[in-house]
């Protein structure tokens, strides 16, 4: 600790939070805007340390190996896959998934949204939601659904301001760390293709 009181790698955390425009004490103070593009193989190394800071607090997935990106890459959909960027730097992702390879759910997707920690809170996750949803949309995907683990109060809640319902709980669907553990299964269908 030092004379200040503050750790050390408080202080790190904190001069990061200012680096990127987030004010702990002054709320009226304009955030810096993320700008949203296309994910790029370049960016996977940003990309895969998200990843594995949203594997690590238990709360985001139940993988707990961050995979090649030869794997990620043909596990995800092309044409729906965004980063932000804020000063230059990937701060999160999202991406889309196929839920089935047969013709009758080929609209239909799994999404995935991933915020660095130390820029969540600033409408990120929203944003890459919010484009991913368009695009999708533009693609002829008529639903996009999730599993998210109850406990993630704020991804659920970011989902929900997306238009995604929640449709159930899956109990004991599978285990993480050798806890059964449940998710809330949540979707959202389009209201443009009909």
């Amino acid at each position: 600790m030092s004379v200040t009181g503050v750790h050390d790698t408080e202080r790190v955390t904190l001069a990061r939070r200012a680096e990127l425009g987030v004010r702990t004490h002054d709320t009226l103070a304009a955030r810096p805007s993320a700008e949203l593009r296309p994910l790029e193989p370049d960016d996977w190394p940003a990309v895969a340390d998200i990843y594995w800071d949203g594997m690590r607090d238990g709360l985001a997935t139940f993988e707990t190996e961050v995979p090649s990106w030869e794997d990620w890459d043909a596990a995800h959909l092309r044409g729906h896959r965004l980063v932000a960027e804020l000063l230059a730097e990937v701060v999160g992702w999202a991406a889309l998934s196929r839920v089935s390879k047969r013709r009758c759910y080929l609209g239909i997707a799994e999404n995935s949204v991933y915020v660095a920690r130390e820029a969540r809170g600033l409408g990120i996750g929203r944003a890459l939601l919010e484009a991913l949803i368009a695009g999708a949309e533009a693609a002829g995907i008529w639903t996009i659904q999730t599993s998210i683990f109850p406990e993630n109060r704020a991804s659920v809640a970011l989902h929900q301001k997306c238009s995604f319902r929640i449709v159930g709980m899956r109990e004991r669907i599978a285990k993480r760390d050798g806890v059964w553990r449940d998710t809330l299964f949540l979707e959202r269908r389009s209201e443009v293709i009909t």
